[in-house]
């Protein structure tokens, strides 16, 4: 019996760990978080959130029930390690300040929505709404998305979550487009953080196309699997127009060969 207990507690951990949702706010300066106003935040449009409920302040923490989620914010009065955030401030084509901006942090604030009763989707799109309020309400300087990992400029974030719903995804904000160029003048765009909804990684490989044009169609076809499920095969083809289609292989990574991943090809 004792073995079955063991296995049930792993499964329950990994069904907790499916409905976690973790993200980071960088701070100029540690100030104690604006409750009301945070609050206030989330029961405006676009969201109008329903009223949050068992609040509780514990020195800089802060946690309460939202939509039947908890919801921890915690103020962490000292910088992320540089070591988590150059990587994802250096690719940060979107936001050319990133590396200036978030090195001069001085403090950041944990957000963590455990959501038991959510699919995955569910769970990050709360979280998100609960990052812009942070982002919107305190002293914020970035927004740093671990499971991309990505970095955004608070105001872009908060912009860009307020366009949010089921049907419009905010993968910009969830998601790495990791582009670079090749020797003979292609493009190769990588995703990254797709893995966190448990889909293989895209990877769009020697492409003569505009970089913005990559990044438009990774965002489309990262959507269509989140919209769909892993319905995408070997072999399989997809085209975003009647004129073109993409056939998709399952492949090592070009990056990692140890993973596979999405390989899309003209």
């Amino acid at each position: 019996m004792g073995f079955f207990r063991k296995k049930s507690a792993e499964v329950d951990a990994a069904k907790s760990r499916r409905n976690l949702g973790l993200a980071m706010v960088t701070l100029d300066r540690a100030r104690p978080l604006p409750e009301g106003a945070l609050l206030a935040f989330l029961q405006d449009p676009p969201w109008e959130l329903p009223r949050a409920k068992e609040l509780r302040q514990e020195g800089d923490t802060l946690s309460f029930e939202l939509d039947g989620a908890a919801v921890t914010l915690s103020l962490m009065r000292a910088p992320i390690p540089w070591g988590d955030l150059e990587g994802p401030a250096r690719g940060a084509w979107h936001w050319p300040e990133a590396t200036g901006k978030l090195k001069a942090h001085q403090a950041h604030v944990i957000v963590a929505v455990l959501a038991p009763g959510m699919d995955r989707i569910s769970t990050m799109l709360l979280l998100t709404r609960v990052v812009a309020a942070v982002a919107a309400t305190t002293d914020a300087s970035g927004v740093y998305w671990g499971e991309g990992p990505v970095v955004n400029a608070p105001d872009d974030f908060i912009e860009e979550a307020k366009r949010t719903s089921r049907e419009r995804l905010p993968l910009y904000l969830w998601l790495a487009f990791q582009l670079s160029r090749n020797p003979d003048g292609t493009f190769t765009l990588a995703t990254s953080g797709m893995r966190s909804f448990g889909f293989m990684e895209l990877e769009l490989v020697a492409m003569r196309e505009k970089p913005a044009t990559l990044v438009d169609r990774a965002f489309n076809f990262a959507h269509y699997l989140l919209d769909h499920g892993p319905v995408l095969k070997d072999g399989d083809t997809i085209g975003l127009s009647a004129q073109e289609r993409f056939r998709i292989r399952h492949v090592p990574s070009a990056a990692d060969p140890t993973r596979t991943v999405y390989r899309i090809e003209l």
